[in-house]
């Protein structure tokens, strides 16, 4: 059988139980003469393919939106000799995990069908260890390529912020979202980024020997007191360190102050941005939307304007500070989550949030996660290597030596099928767990918004209010110099 019909049988047979797919293309060549001729993608819904609406797993969506055209980034792929295999499922436009309730498929994790993939770019990541197809497509606003590829056990590379055209992508936080590639091996990664950004002298980069005279910065005191790790992640990351030490590396501490006010500029950008695309939409439909969906992104309707002001001076700063750190070293490495994979029954683990992945797109500096080794349960975990901007195929080969020298890149889960699955869990807000006096000031918000909550909704939006506005109080007070954020794609 060869690889196409093969990739098409385990998507027959495992695709349903793992939720990888919302619409499947035939495949009836083996693609055009290029650097890619034959490599199988699934694109995240979210970008457009011709052939499929971009429904972004959502019942709220334009169906006319693109229809009948690729996006560039799918356009140029095409181009180079991939293959389009179908169009894979996600958080709801990009932010939030499932909810059981919508139409749609859930994506499960291939190491544990009972588990969560991570989001937004779920099934571009779960269904490479799947064998579905050999690289996905995805998006990353706060974490939402690397976080899938850490819990799936694959690479995934967020871009330099600008180096991708955006033409044919559907926004949700204009200012820190960014498409990229998703694959087995950072060289993959880099293969397929260099053809989406039209770079073709990276096609042929010649690979690093070793790591001899590469710097990596680790910000000790960060990850071993504030991020959380469990017991497996953080032994996996010291014998990721020593592994690159191996190599050649001088690794080095570096400080990480930026990481918490990133975190929480972040958070307020992405939201806010989020509700100046959807706002409207949630006015008219609220109930069509998922819930985890609506009551994120409606928090960034009633978030300050001078907050959001703040933020884009905290990213610019953060990003003035951590391009100058990032001439000192050449990478910065922590964990890309601080666990494996969460159960979706586990409501605690499925409700955790983590600064890792955040600051980078804050900053939008290309960031890459990948497999660094396994937890007690079999369940992957995954380094991350971060760079200055514009250093996103360095930053690529830097993980290629290492990938070279281990194996947990080179795993695969022994897949069968489970119709007993987990259920998914839904937050509810405990009812002596909402603060009367707030709920009451953001019920007055939101009817001046005009966004119809009920009930339900309002206790919930409540509780999570409580987290945004506590991580918006981290945001600092900066001289009235200090510039907002701008994009520098070049370094």
């Amino acid at each position: 059988m060869d690889h196409v019909a093969a990739a098409a049988e385990r998507a027959d047979r495992l695709g349903p139980m793992l939720g990888t797919f919302l619409h499947r293309f035939p495949t009836v060549d083996a693609g055009a003469d290029g650097p890619l001729r034959g490599t199988l993608i699934g694109v995240k819904d979210v970008v457009a393919v011709a052939g499929a609406p971009s429904t972004c797993q959502s019942v709220v969506h334009d169906a006319d939106w693109w229809a009948d055209r690729d996006a560039t980034v799918v356009a140029r792929l095409r181009a180079a000799g991939a293959l389009i295999v179908g169009k894979t499922t996600m958080g709801e436009h990009a932010l939030s995990r499932p909810d059981p309730e919508a139409p749609f498929p859930v994506p499960r994790n291939p190491w544990d069908p009972h588990r969560f993939t991570g989001g937004s770019s779920c099934g571009s990541a779960n269904g490479i260890p799947a064998g579905f197809f050999d690289a996905g497509i995805g998006t990353d606003s706060n974490g939402s390529i690397r976080i899938p590829a850490a819990l799936c056990g694959v690479t995934g590379l967020k871009p330099t912020q600008g180096l991708l055209p955006a033409t044919g992508v559907r926004p949700l936080a204009r200012s820190v979202e960014t498409t990229g590639p998703l694959a087995r091996t950072a060289r993959e990664c880099a293969r397929l980024l260099a053809v989406m950004a039209d770079r073709p002298a990276e096609l042929s980069r010649p690979p690093l020997a070793d790591l001899a005279g590469v710097r990596v910065g680790v910000p000790g005191d960060l990850v071993r007191y504030a991020a959380a790790l469990t017991e497996d992640t953080a032994a996996a990351f010291d014998a990721a360190l020593d592994e690159l030490r191996a190599a050649g590396a001088q690794v080095v501490d570096v400080p990480f102050d930026e990481a918490f006010p990133l975190f929480a500029a972040q958070l307020v950008t992405m939201l806010v941005e989020a509700f100046e695309v959807h706002g409207a939409q949630l006015r008219a439909r609220w109930s069509d939307y998922g819930r985890p969906f609506r009551w994120n992104v409606a928090l960034g309707g009633v978030l300050p304007a001078e907050t959001y002001l703040r933020a884009q001076r905290v990213r610019g700063w953060g990003a003035d500070a951590l391009r100058a750190r990032l001439r000192d070293v050449d990478v910065v490495a922590t964990p890309a989550w601080p666990s494996g994979a969460p159960r979706y029954d586990d409501q605690a683990s499925l409700q955790m949030i983590s600064f890792l992945p955040s600051a980078w797109s804050a900053v939008g500096f290309p960031a890459l996660a990948l497999p660094m080794g396994v937890d007690g349960d079999g369940m992957p975990l995954s380094l991350q290597l971060a760079a200055a901007p514009g250093r996103d195929f360095e930053l690529a080969a830097v993980a290629d030596v290492y990938q070279r020298r281990t194996g947990w890149h080179e795993r695969e889960p022994k897949l069968e099928v489970v119709t007993d699955l987990a259920s998914v869990c839904v937050p509810e807000a405990p009812a002596d767990g909402v603060d009367p006096v707030r709920r009451e000031r953001l019920a007055r918000a939101f009817g001046e918004l005009g966004v119809p909550l009920g009930d339900g909704d309002l206790d919930q939006v409540t509780m999570t209010w409580t987290k945004v506005e506590a991580l918006a109080g981290v945001l600092p007070e900066l001289p009235v110099d200090v510039p907002p954020f701008a994009a520098h794609p070049a370094g």
